[in-house]
C-alpha cells in the first residue's frame, strides 16, 4: 500500500473528487483528515475497513480556522505528508452580475484557504520524506466560458499560486490538476436541479471522449502526483477532462447555450 503509515489532508471531503480522494487514500492505507463544513457527510464516508478516518469540520476560506486545524494536527497527528486542497465554493456568474457577497466566497476558499493552508502546513509536510501538495484548479483556469466568474479567475490564481510555491516553499512538491466536466454535486448547487443531467446530455454529444468524467478518476491521478512515484513532479499542472479543453470554443458556446460552466 503506497500510503501506509502516512498522514493525509483533504479538504472539502464531503463529496465528489474529495470524497473519492479520501477513500482512494485510506484503501492505500494513509489516515486521512478530511475537513468540510457539515460532519454527518464527512462521517459517512465509506473507509472500506481500511487505513483511518479522522473528520473536522474547518471553514476552508477562514485563516484563523485554518490555523486551528493546523495545531490540531500537529498535536493529534505529529506529522503531515499530504495537503490536498480540494474544497470549492459554487459561485458563478457572468462578470456584469457578480455580486460582492459571492465574489468573496469564491476568493476565499479557492484562494486565500490554499494560500493559508501552506503557510501553517508547511513546517509538517516539509518533515515528511515525501511532503506534497496538491491544489485541484480546474480547466476553467485555461479556457474562457459563459458564467465562470469569478470561478475561472479563482483557478487561474491558484495555478499561479502553485508555480510560486515550488521556488518559494522548497523542500515540498506543489503540483495542479485542473478537472474539467466532472460529475459532482456543484453542479446542481451553482446551476439548479437538474443541471447534471443537462450537461451531461451537451458533453456526451463532444467528442473524444463523449462523457462526463468521474470524482473516481481524478482522484486516481491525485494519489499519483502525492505518491512516491512522483517525487521528481514538480510544478506540473495535469489536465483532466478527456480532451474537451481542445475543443474550448464548442464548449464555451455550448455552456452558454444551457448556461452552464466547468464545476
Amino acid at each position: 500500500m503506497r500510503f501506509k503509515g502516512k498522514t493525509v489532508l483533504v479538504t472539502g471531503a464531503g463529496s465528489g473528487i474529495g470524497m473519492a480522494a479520501a477513500q482512494q487514500f485510506m484503501a492505500e492505507g494513509a489516515t486521512v483528515i478530511a475537513t468540510g463544513r457539515n460532519l454527518d457527510k464527512l462521517e459517512a464516508i465509506p473507509t472500506g475497513g481500511k487505513g483511518k478516518l479522522l473528520c473536522r469540520v474547518s471553514n476552508a476560506g477562514d485563516p484563523t480556522a485554518i490555523a486551528e486545524l493546523a495545531f490540531w494536527i500537529e498535536d493529534e497527528c505529529g506529522a503531515l505528508d499530504v495537503l490536498v486542497n480540494n474544497a470549492g465554493f459554487n459561485y458563478m456568474n457572468n462578470p456584469e452580475d457578480v455580486e460582492e457577497s459571492g465574489y468573496q466566497v469564491q476568493m476565499d476558499v479557492l484562494v486565500k484557504g490554499p494560500v493559508f493552508y501552506v503557510k501553517h502546513l508547511a513546517p509538517l509536510l516539509r518533515a515528511s520524506d515525501n511532503g506534497s501538495v496538491v491544489n485541484i484548479s480546474s480547466v476553467a483556469a485555461l479556457v474562457s466560458s459563459h458564467g465562470y466568474c469569478p470561478y475561472g479567475l479563482a483557478k487561474a490564481a491558484l495555478n499561479k499560486f502553485t508555480e510560486d510555491c515550488v521556488v518559494q516553499v522548497p523542500g515540498i512538491r506543489h503540483n495542479n490538476i485542473l478537472p474539467g466536466f466532472i460529475e459532482t454535486p456543484i453542479l446542481d448547487g451553482a446551476y439548479g436541479e437538474g443541471a447534471s443531467e443537462q450537461l451531461a446530455a451537451v458533453v456526451a454529444a463532444l467528442e473524444p471522449i463523449g462523457r462526463m468524467g468521474r470524482p473516481e478518476e481524478v482522484a486516481s491521478a491525485i494519489l499519483f502526483l502525492a505518491s512516491d512515484e512522483a517525487r521528481y513532479i514538480n510544478g506540473a499542472s495535469l489536465v483532466i477532462d478527456g480532451g474537451v479543453s481542445r475543443l474550448h470554443t464548442v464548449v464555451s458556446a455550448l455552456s452558454g447555450q444551457v448556461n452552464l460552466g466547468t464545476p
